[in-house]
């Protein structure tokens, strides 16, 4: 019995793997379950077997992903910088690793397709291991916001910018670093383009 326990967790790690390298590269529309069995091997049926269906499946995913996330970030927040806007990129930097694609994007472009009990998941994943993090990092004492902005209201604001980081669309800079992008970024975010 226990060797079949194993083998079980064994089989749904895989596709968990397998699913969070697809739905993050392609999104939840373009993901199929047949594109995970596919890359695994295994049978449609093997994969309800373990998730009930394609939105639990990228639910967990996204919850998965997010707690790493998470902890990444907070890691980086226990940390001292000289410039707080040194602690941000890392903190971004966490994101962009985990994440080929715009986190923001990915989820809530997933919400057309989900159940609301999915939808109100996710916004609970994406407050709790992206929004929450960031806004503590605003919320410090050395980070000064401007007049009538709030932590998580300056941290949502960043988290929906990021998209510049994704792709090569709308990319910052030519052949230079994912650092001195989110750098280049942040500033952006941070300043504006006008000289003041």
């Amino acid at each position: 019995m226990e060797m079949k326990s194993s083998t079980s967790e064994a089989t749904r790690e895989r596709i968990l793997l397998a699913a969070t390298e697809l739905f993050l590269a392609r999104g939840y529309e373009q993901t199929t379950t047949r594109d995970i069995t596919k890359m695994l091997n295994i049978t449609q049926p093997a994969l309800y077997h373990y998730f009930g269906d394609k939105e639990t499946l990228f639910v967990e995913v996204i919850d998965r992903v997010g707690k790493q996330v998470a902890e990444g970030m907070r890691l980086v927040l226990q940390q001292s910088y000289d410039q707080p806007s040194d602690q941000l990129v890392a903190m971004t930097e966490i994101i962009v690793t985990y994440h080929p694609r715009d986190v923001f994007t990915l989820i809530h472009s997933s919400f057309i397709s989900l159940s609301s009990d999915n939808q109100k998941a996710l916004g609970i994943i994406f407050g709790r291991d992206y929004v929450a993090p960031i806004a503590q990092f605003f919320a410090k004492e050395a980070v000064k916001l401007r007049k009538n902005m709030d932590a998580r209201m300056a941290s949502s604001f960043y988290i929906t910018s990021l998209a510049p980081l994704f792709g090569d669309f709308h990319k910052l800079g030519n052949d230079v670093s994912m650092k001195k992008r989110i750098e280049q970024l942040l500033d952006l975010i941070l300043y504006g383009v006008l000289e003041r």
